[in-house]
This record gives structure tokens, C-alpha cells and sequence, in this order.
């Protein structure tokens, strides 16, 4: 199958941030993916993924491990495993970890992010 890439999670560096640590998987920097964007985040125990929004990316989480809230301005989404959130562009939300283990997640931007793109 021409064009096949594949990518294991144990040889990809993780991405360090205060209260959370995320893994790249698929982009245009890994695998020269064109129109999406792939990975894995894991929240901390009480961290959380600070306030923001995405201008112009869909984005799609699908909850694998423990307990937290999805927030926007308009509701709170409680998430634990197999919870699975779409959310369009331009609406702010965070993620907070309420629970007492590691909160995992897969992530996918379509669109992806400029960050994920080869700087050219």
C-alpha cells in the first residue's frame, strides 16, 4: 500500500506542559498528513488544558481513561471513558482532570493546526 505510515506512540517524544503531556502521532511534520492532525493528551491529576479555541479546525476528543469535565461558556460535559466530544470551530472550552487518576484522550484536528505543519 503505497503511502502507508505507521506510527508507535513508545517512539514519539512527549510534549511536557504544566499539568498535561501530549504526543503528536499524526501530521504533516510526522507523516506528511495533509489535512488532519492526530494524537494523544493525559492530563494530570488536577491539571487541566487552559481556556482557548480553534479559529478554523474541528476537533474531535474521545475519552479513554478517567474522570473530568468538558467546559465551554454554555455547559459542562462530564467525560469518562467512551465519551466522545465534537467540537466546532470557534468555541472556547477547556478540560479539567476532577479525578484521581490520569484523564487520556485521542484528539484529532481537521484542519490541523499550524504548529503541526513542516515550517516552511
Amino acid at each position: 500500500m503505497s503511502g502507508l505510515k505507521v506510527v508507535d506512540v513508545q517512539n514519539v517524544d512527549a510534549i511536557l506542559r504544566e499539568g498535561r503531556t501530549s504526543w503528536i502521532l499524526i501530521s504533516e511534520q510526522t507523516v506528511c498528513a495533509q489535512n488532519l492532525a492526530m494524537g494523544v493528551n493525559e492530563t494530570h491529576v488536577g491539571g487541566s488544558v487552559p481556556k482557548h479555541k480553534h479559529d478554523t479546525e474541528e476537533e474531535v476528543m474521545f475519552f479513554l481513561q478517567g474522570k473530568g469535565q468538558f467546559v465551554t461558556d454554555d455547559e459542562v460535559i462530564e467525560l469518562h471513558p467512551g465519551v466522545c466530544i465534537y467540537n466546532p470551530p470557534g468555541s472556547y472550552h477547556t478540560i479539567v482532570n476532577t479525578g484521581d487518576e490520569i484523564l487520556k484522550f485521542v484528539w484529532i484536528y481537521s484542519p490541523q493546526l499550524e504548529s503541526h505543519r513542516i515550517k516552511k
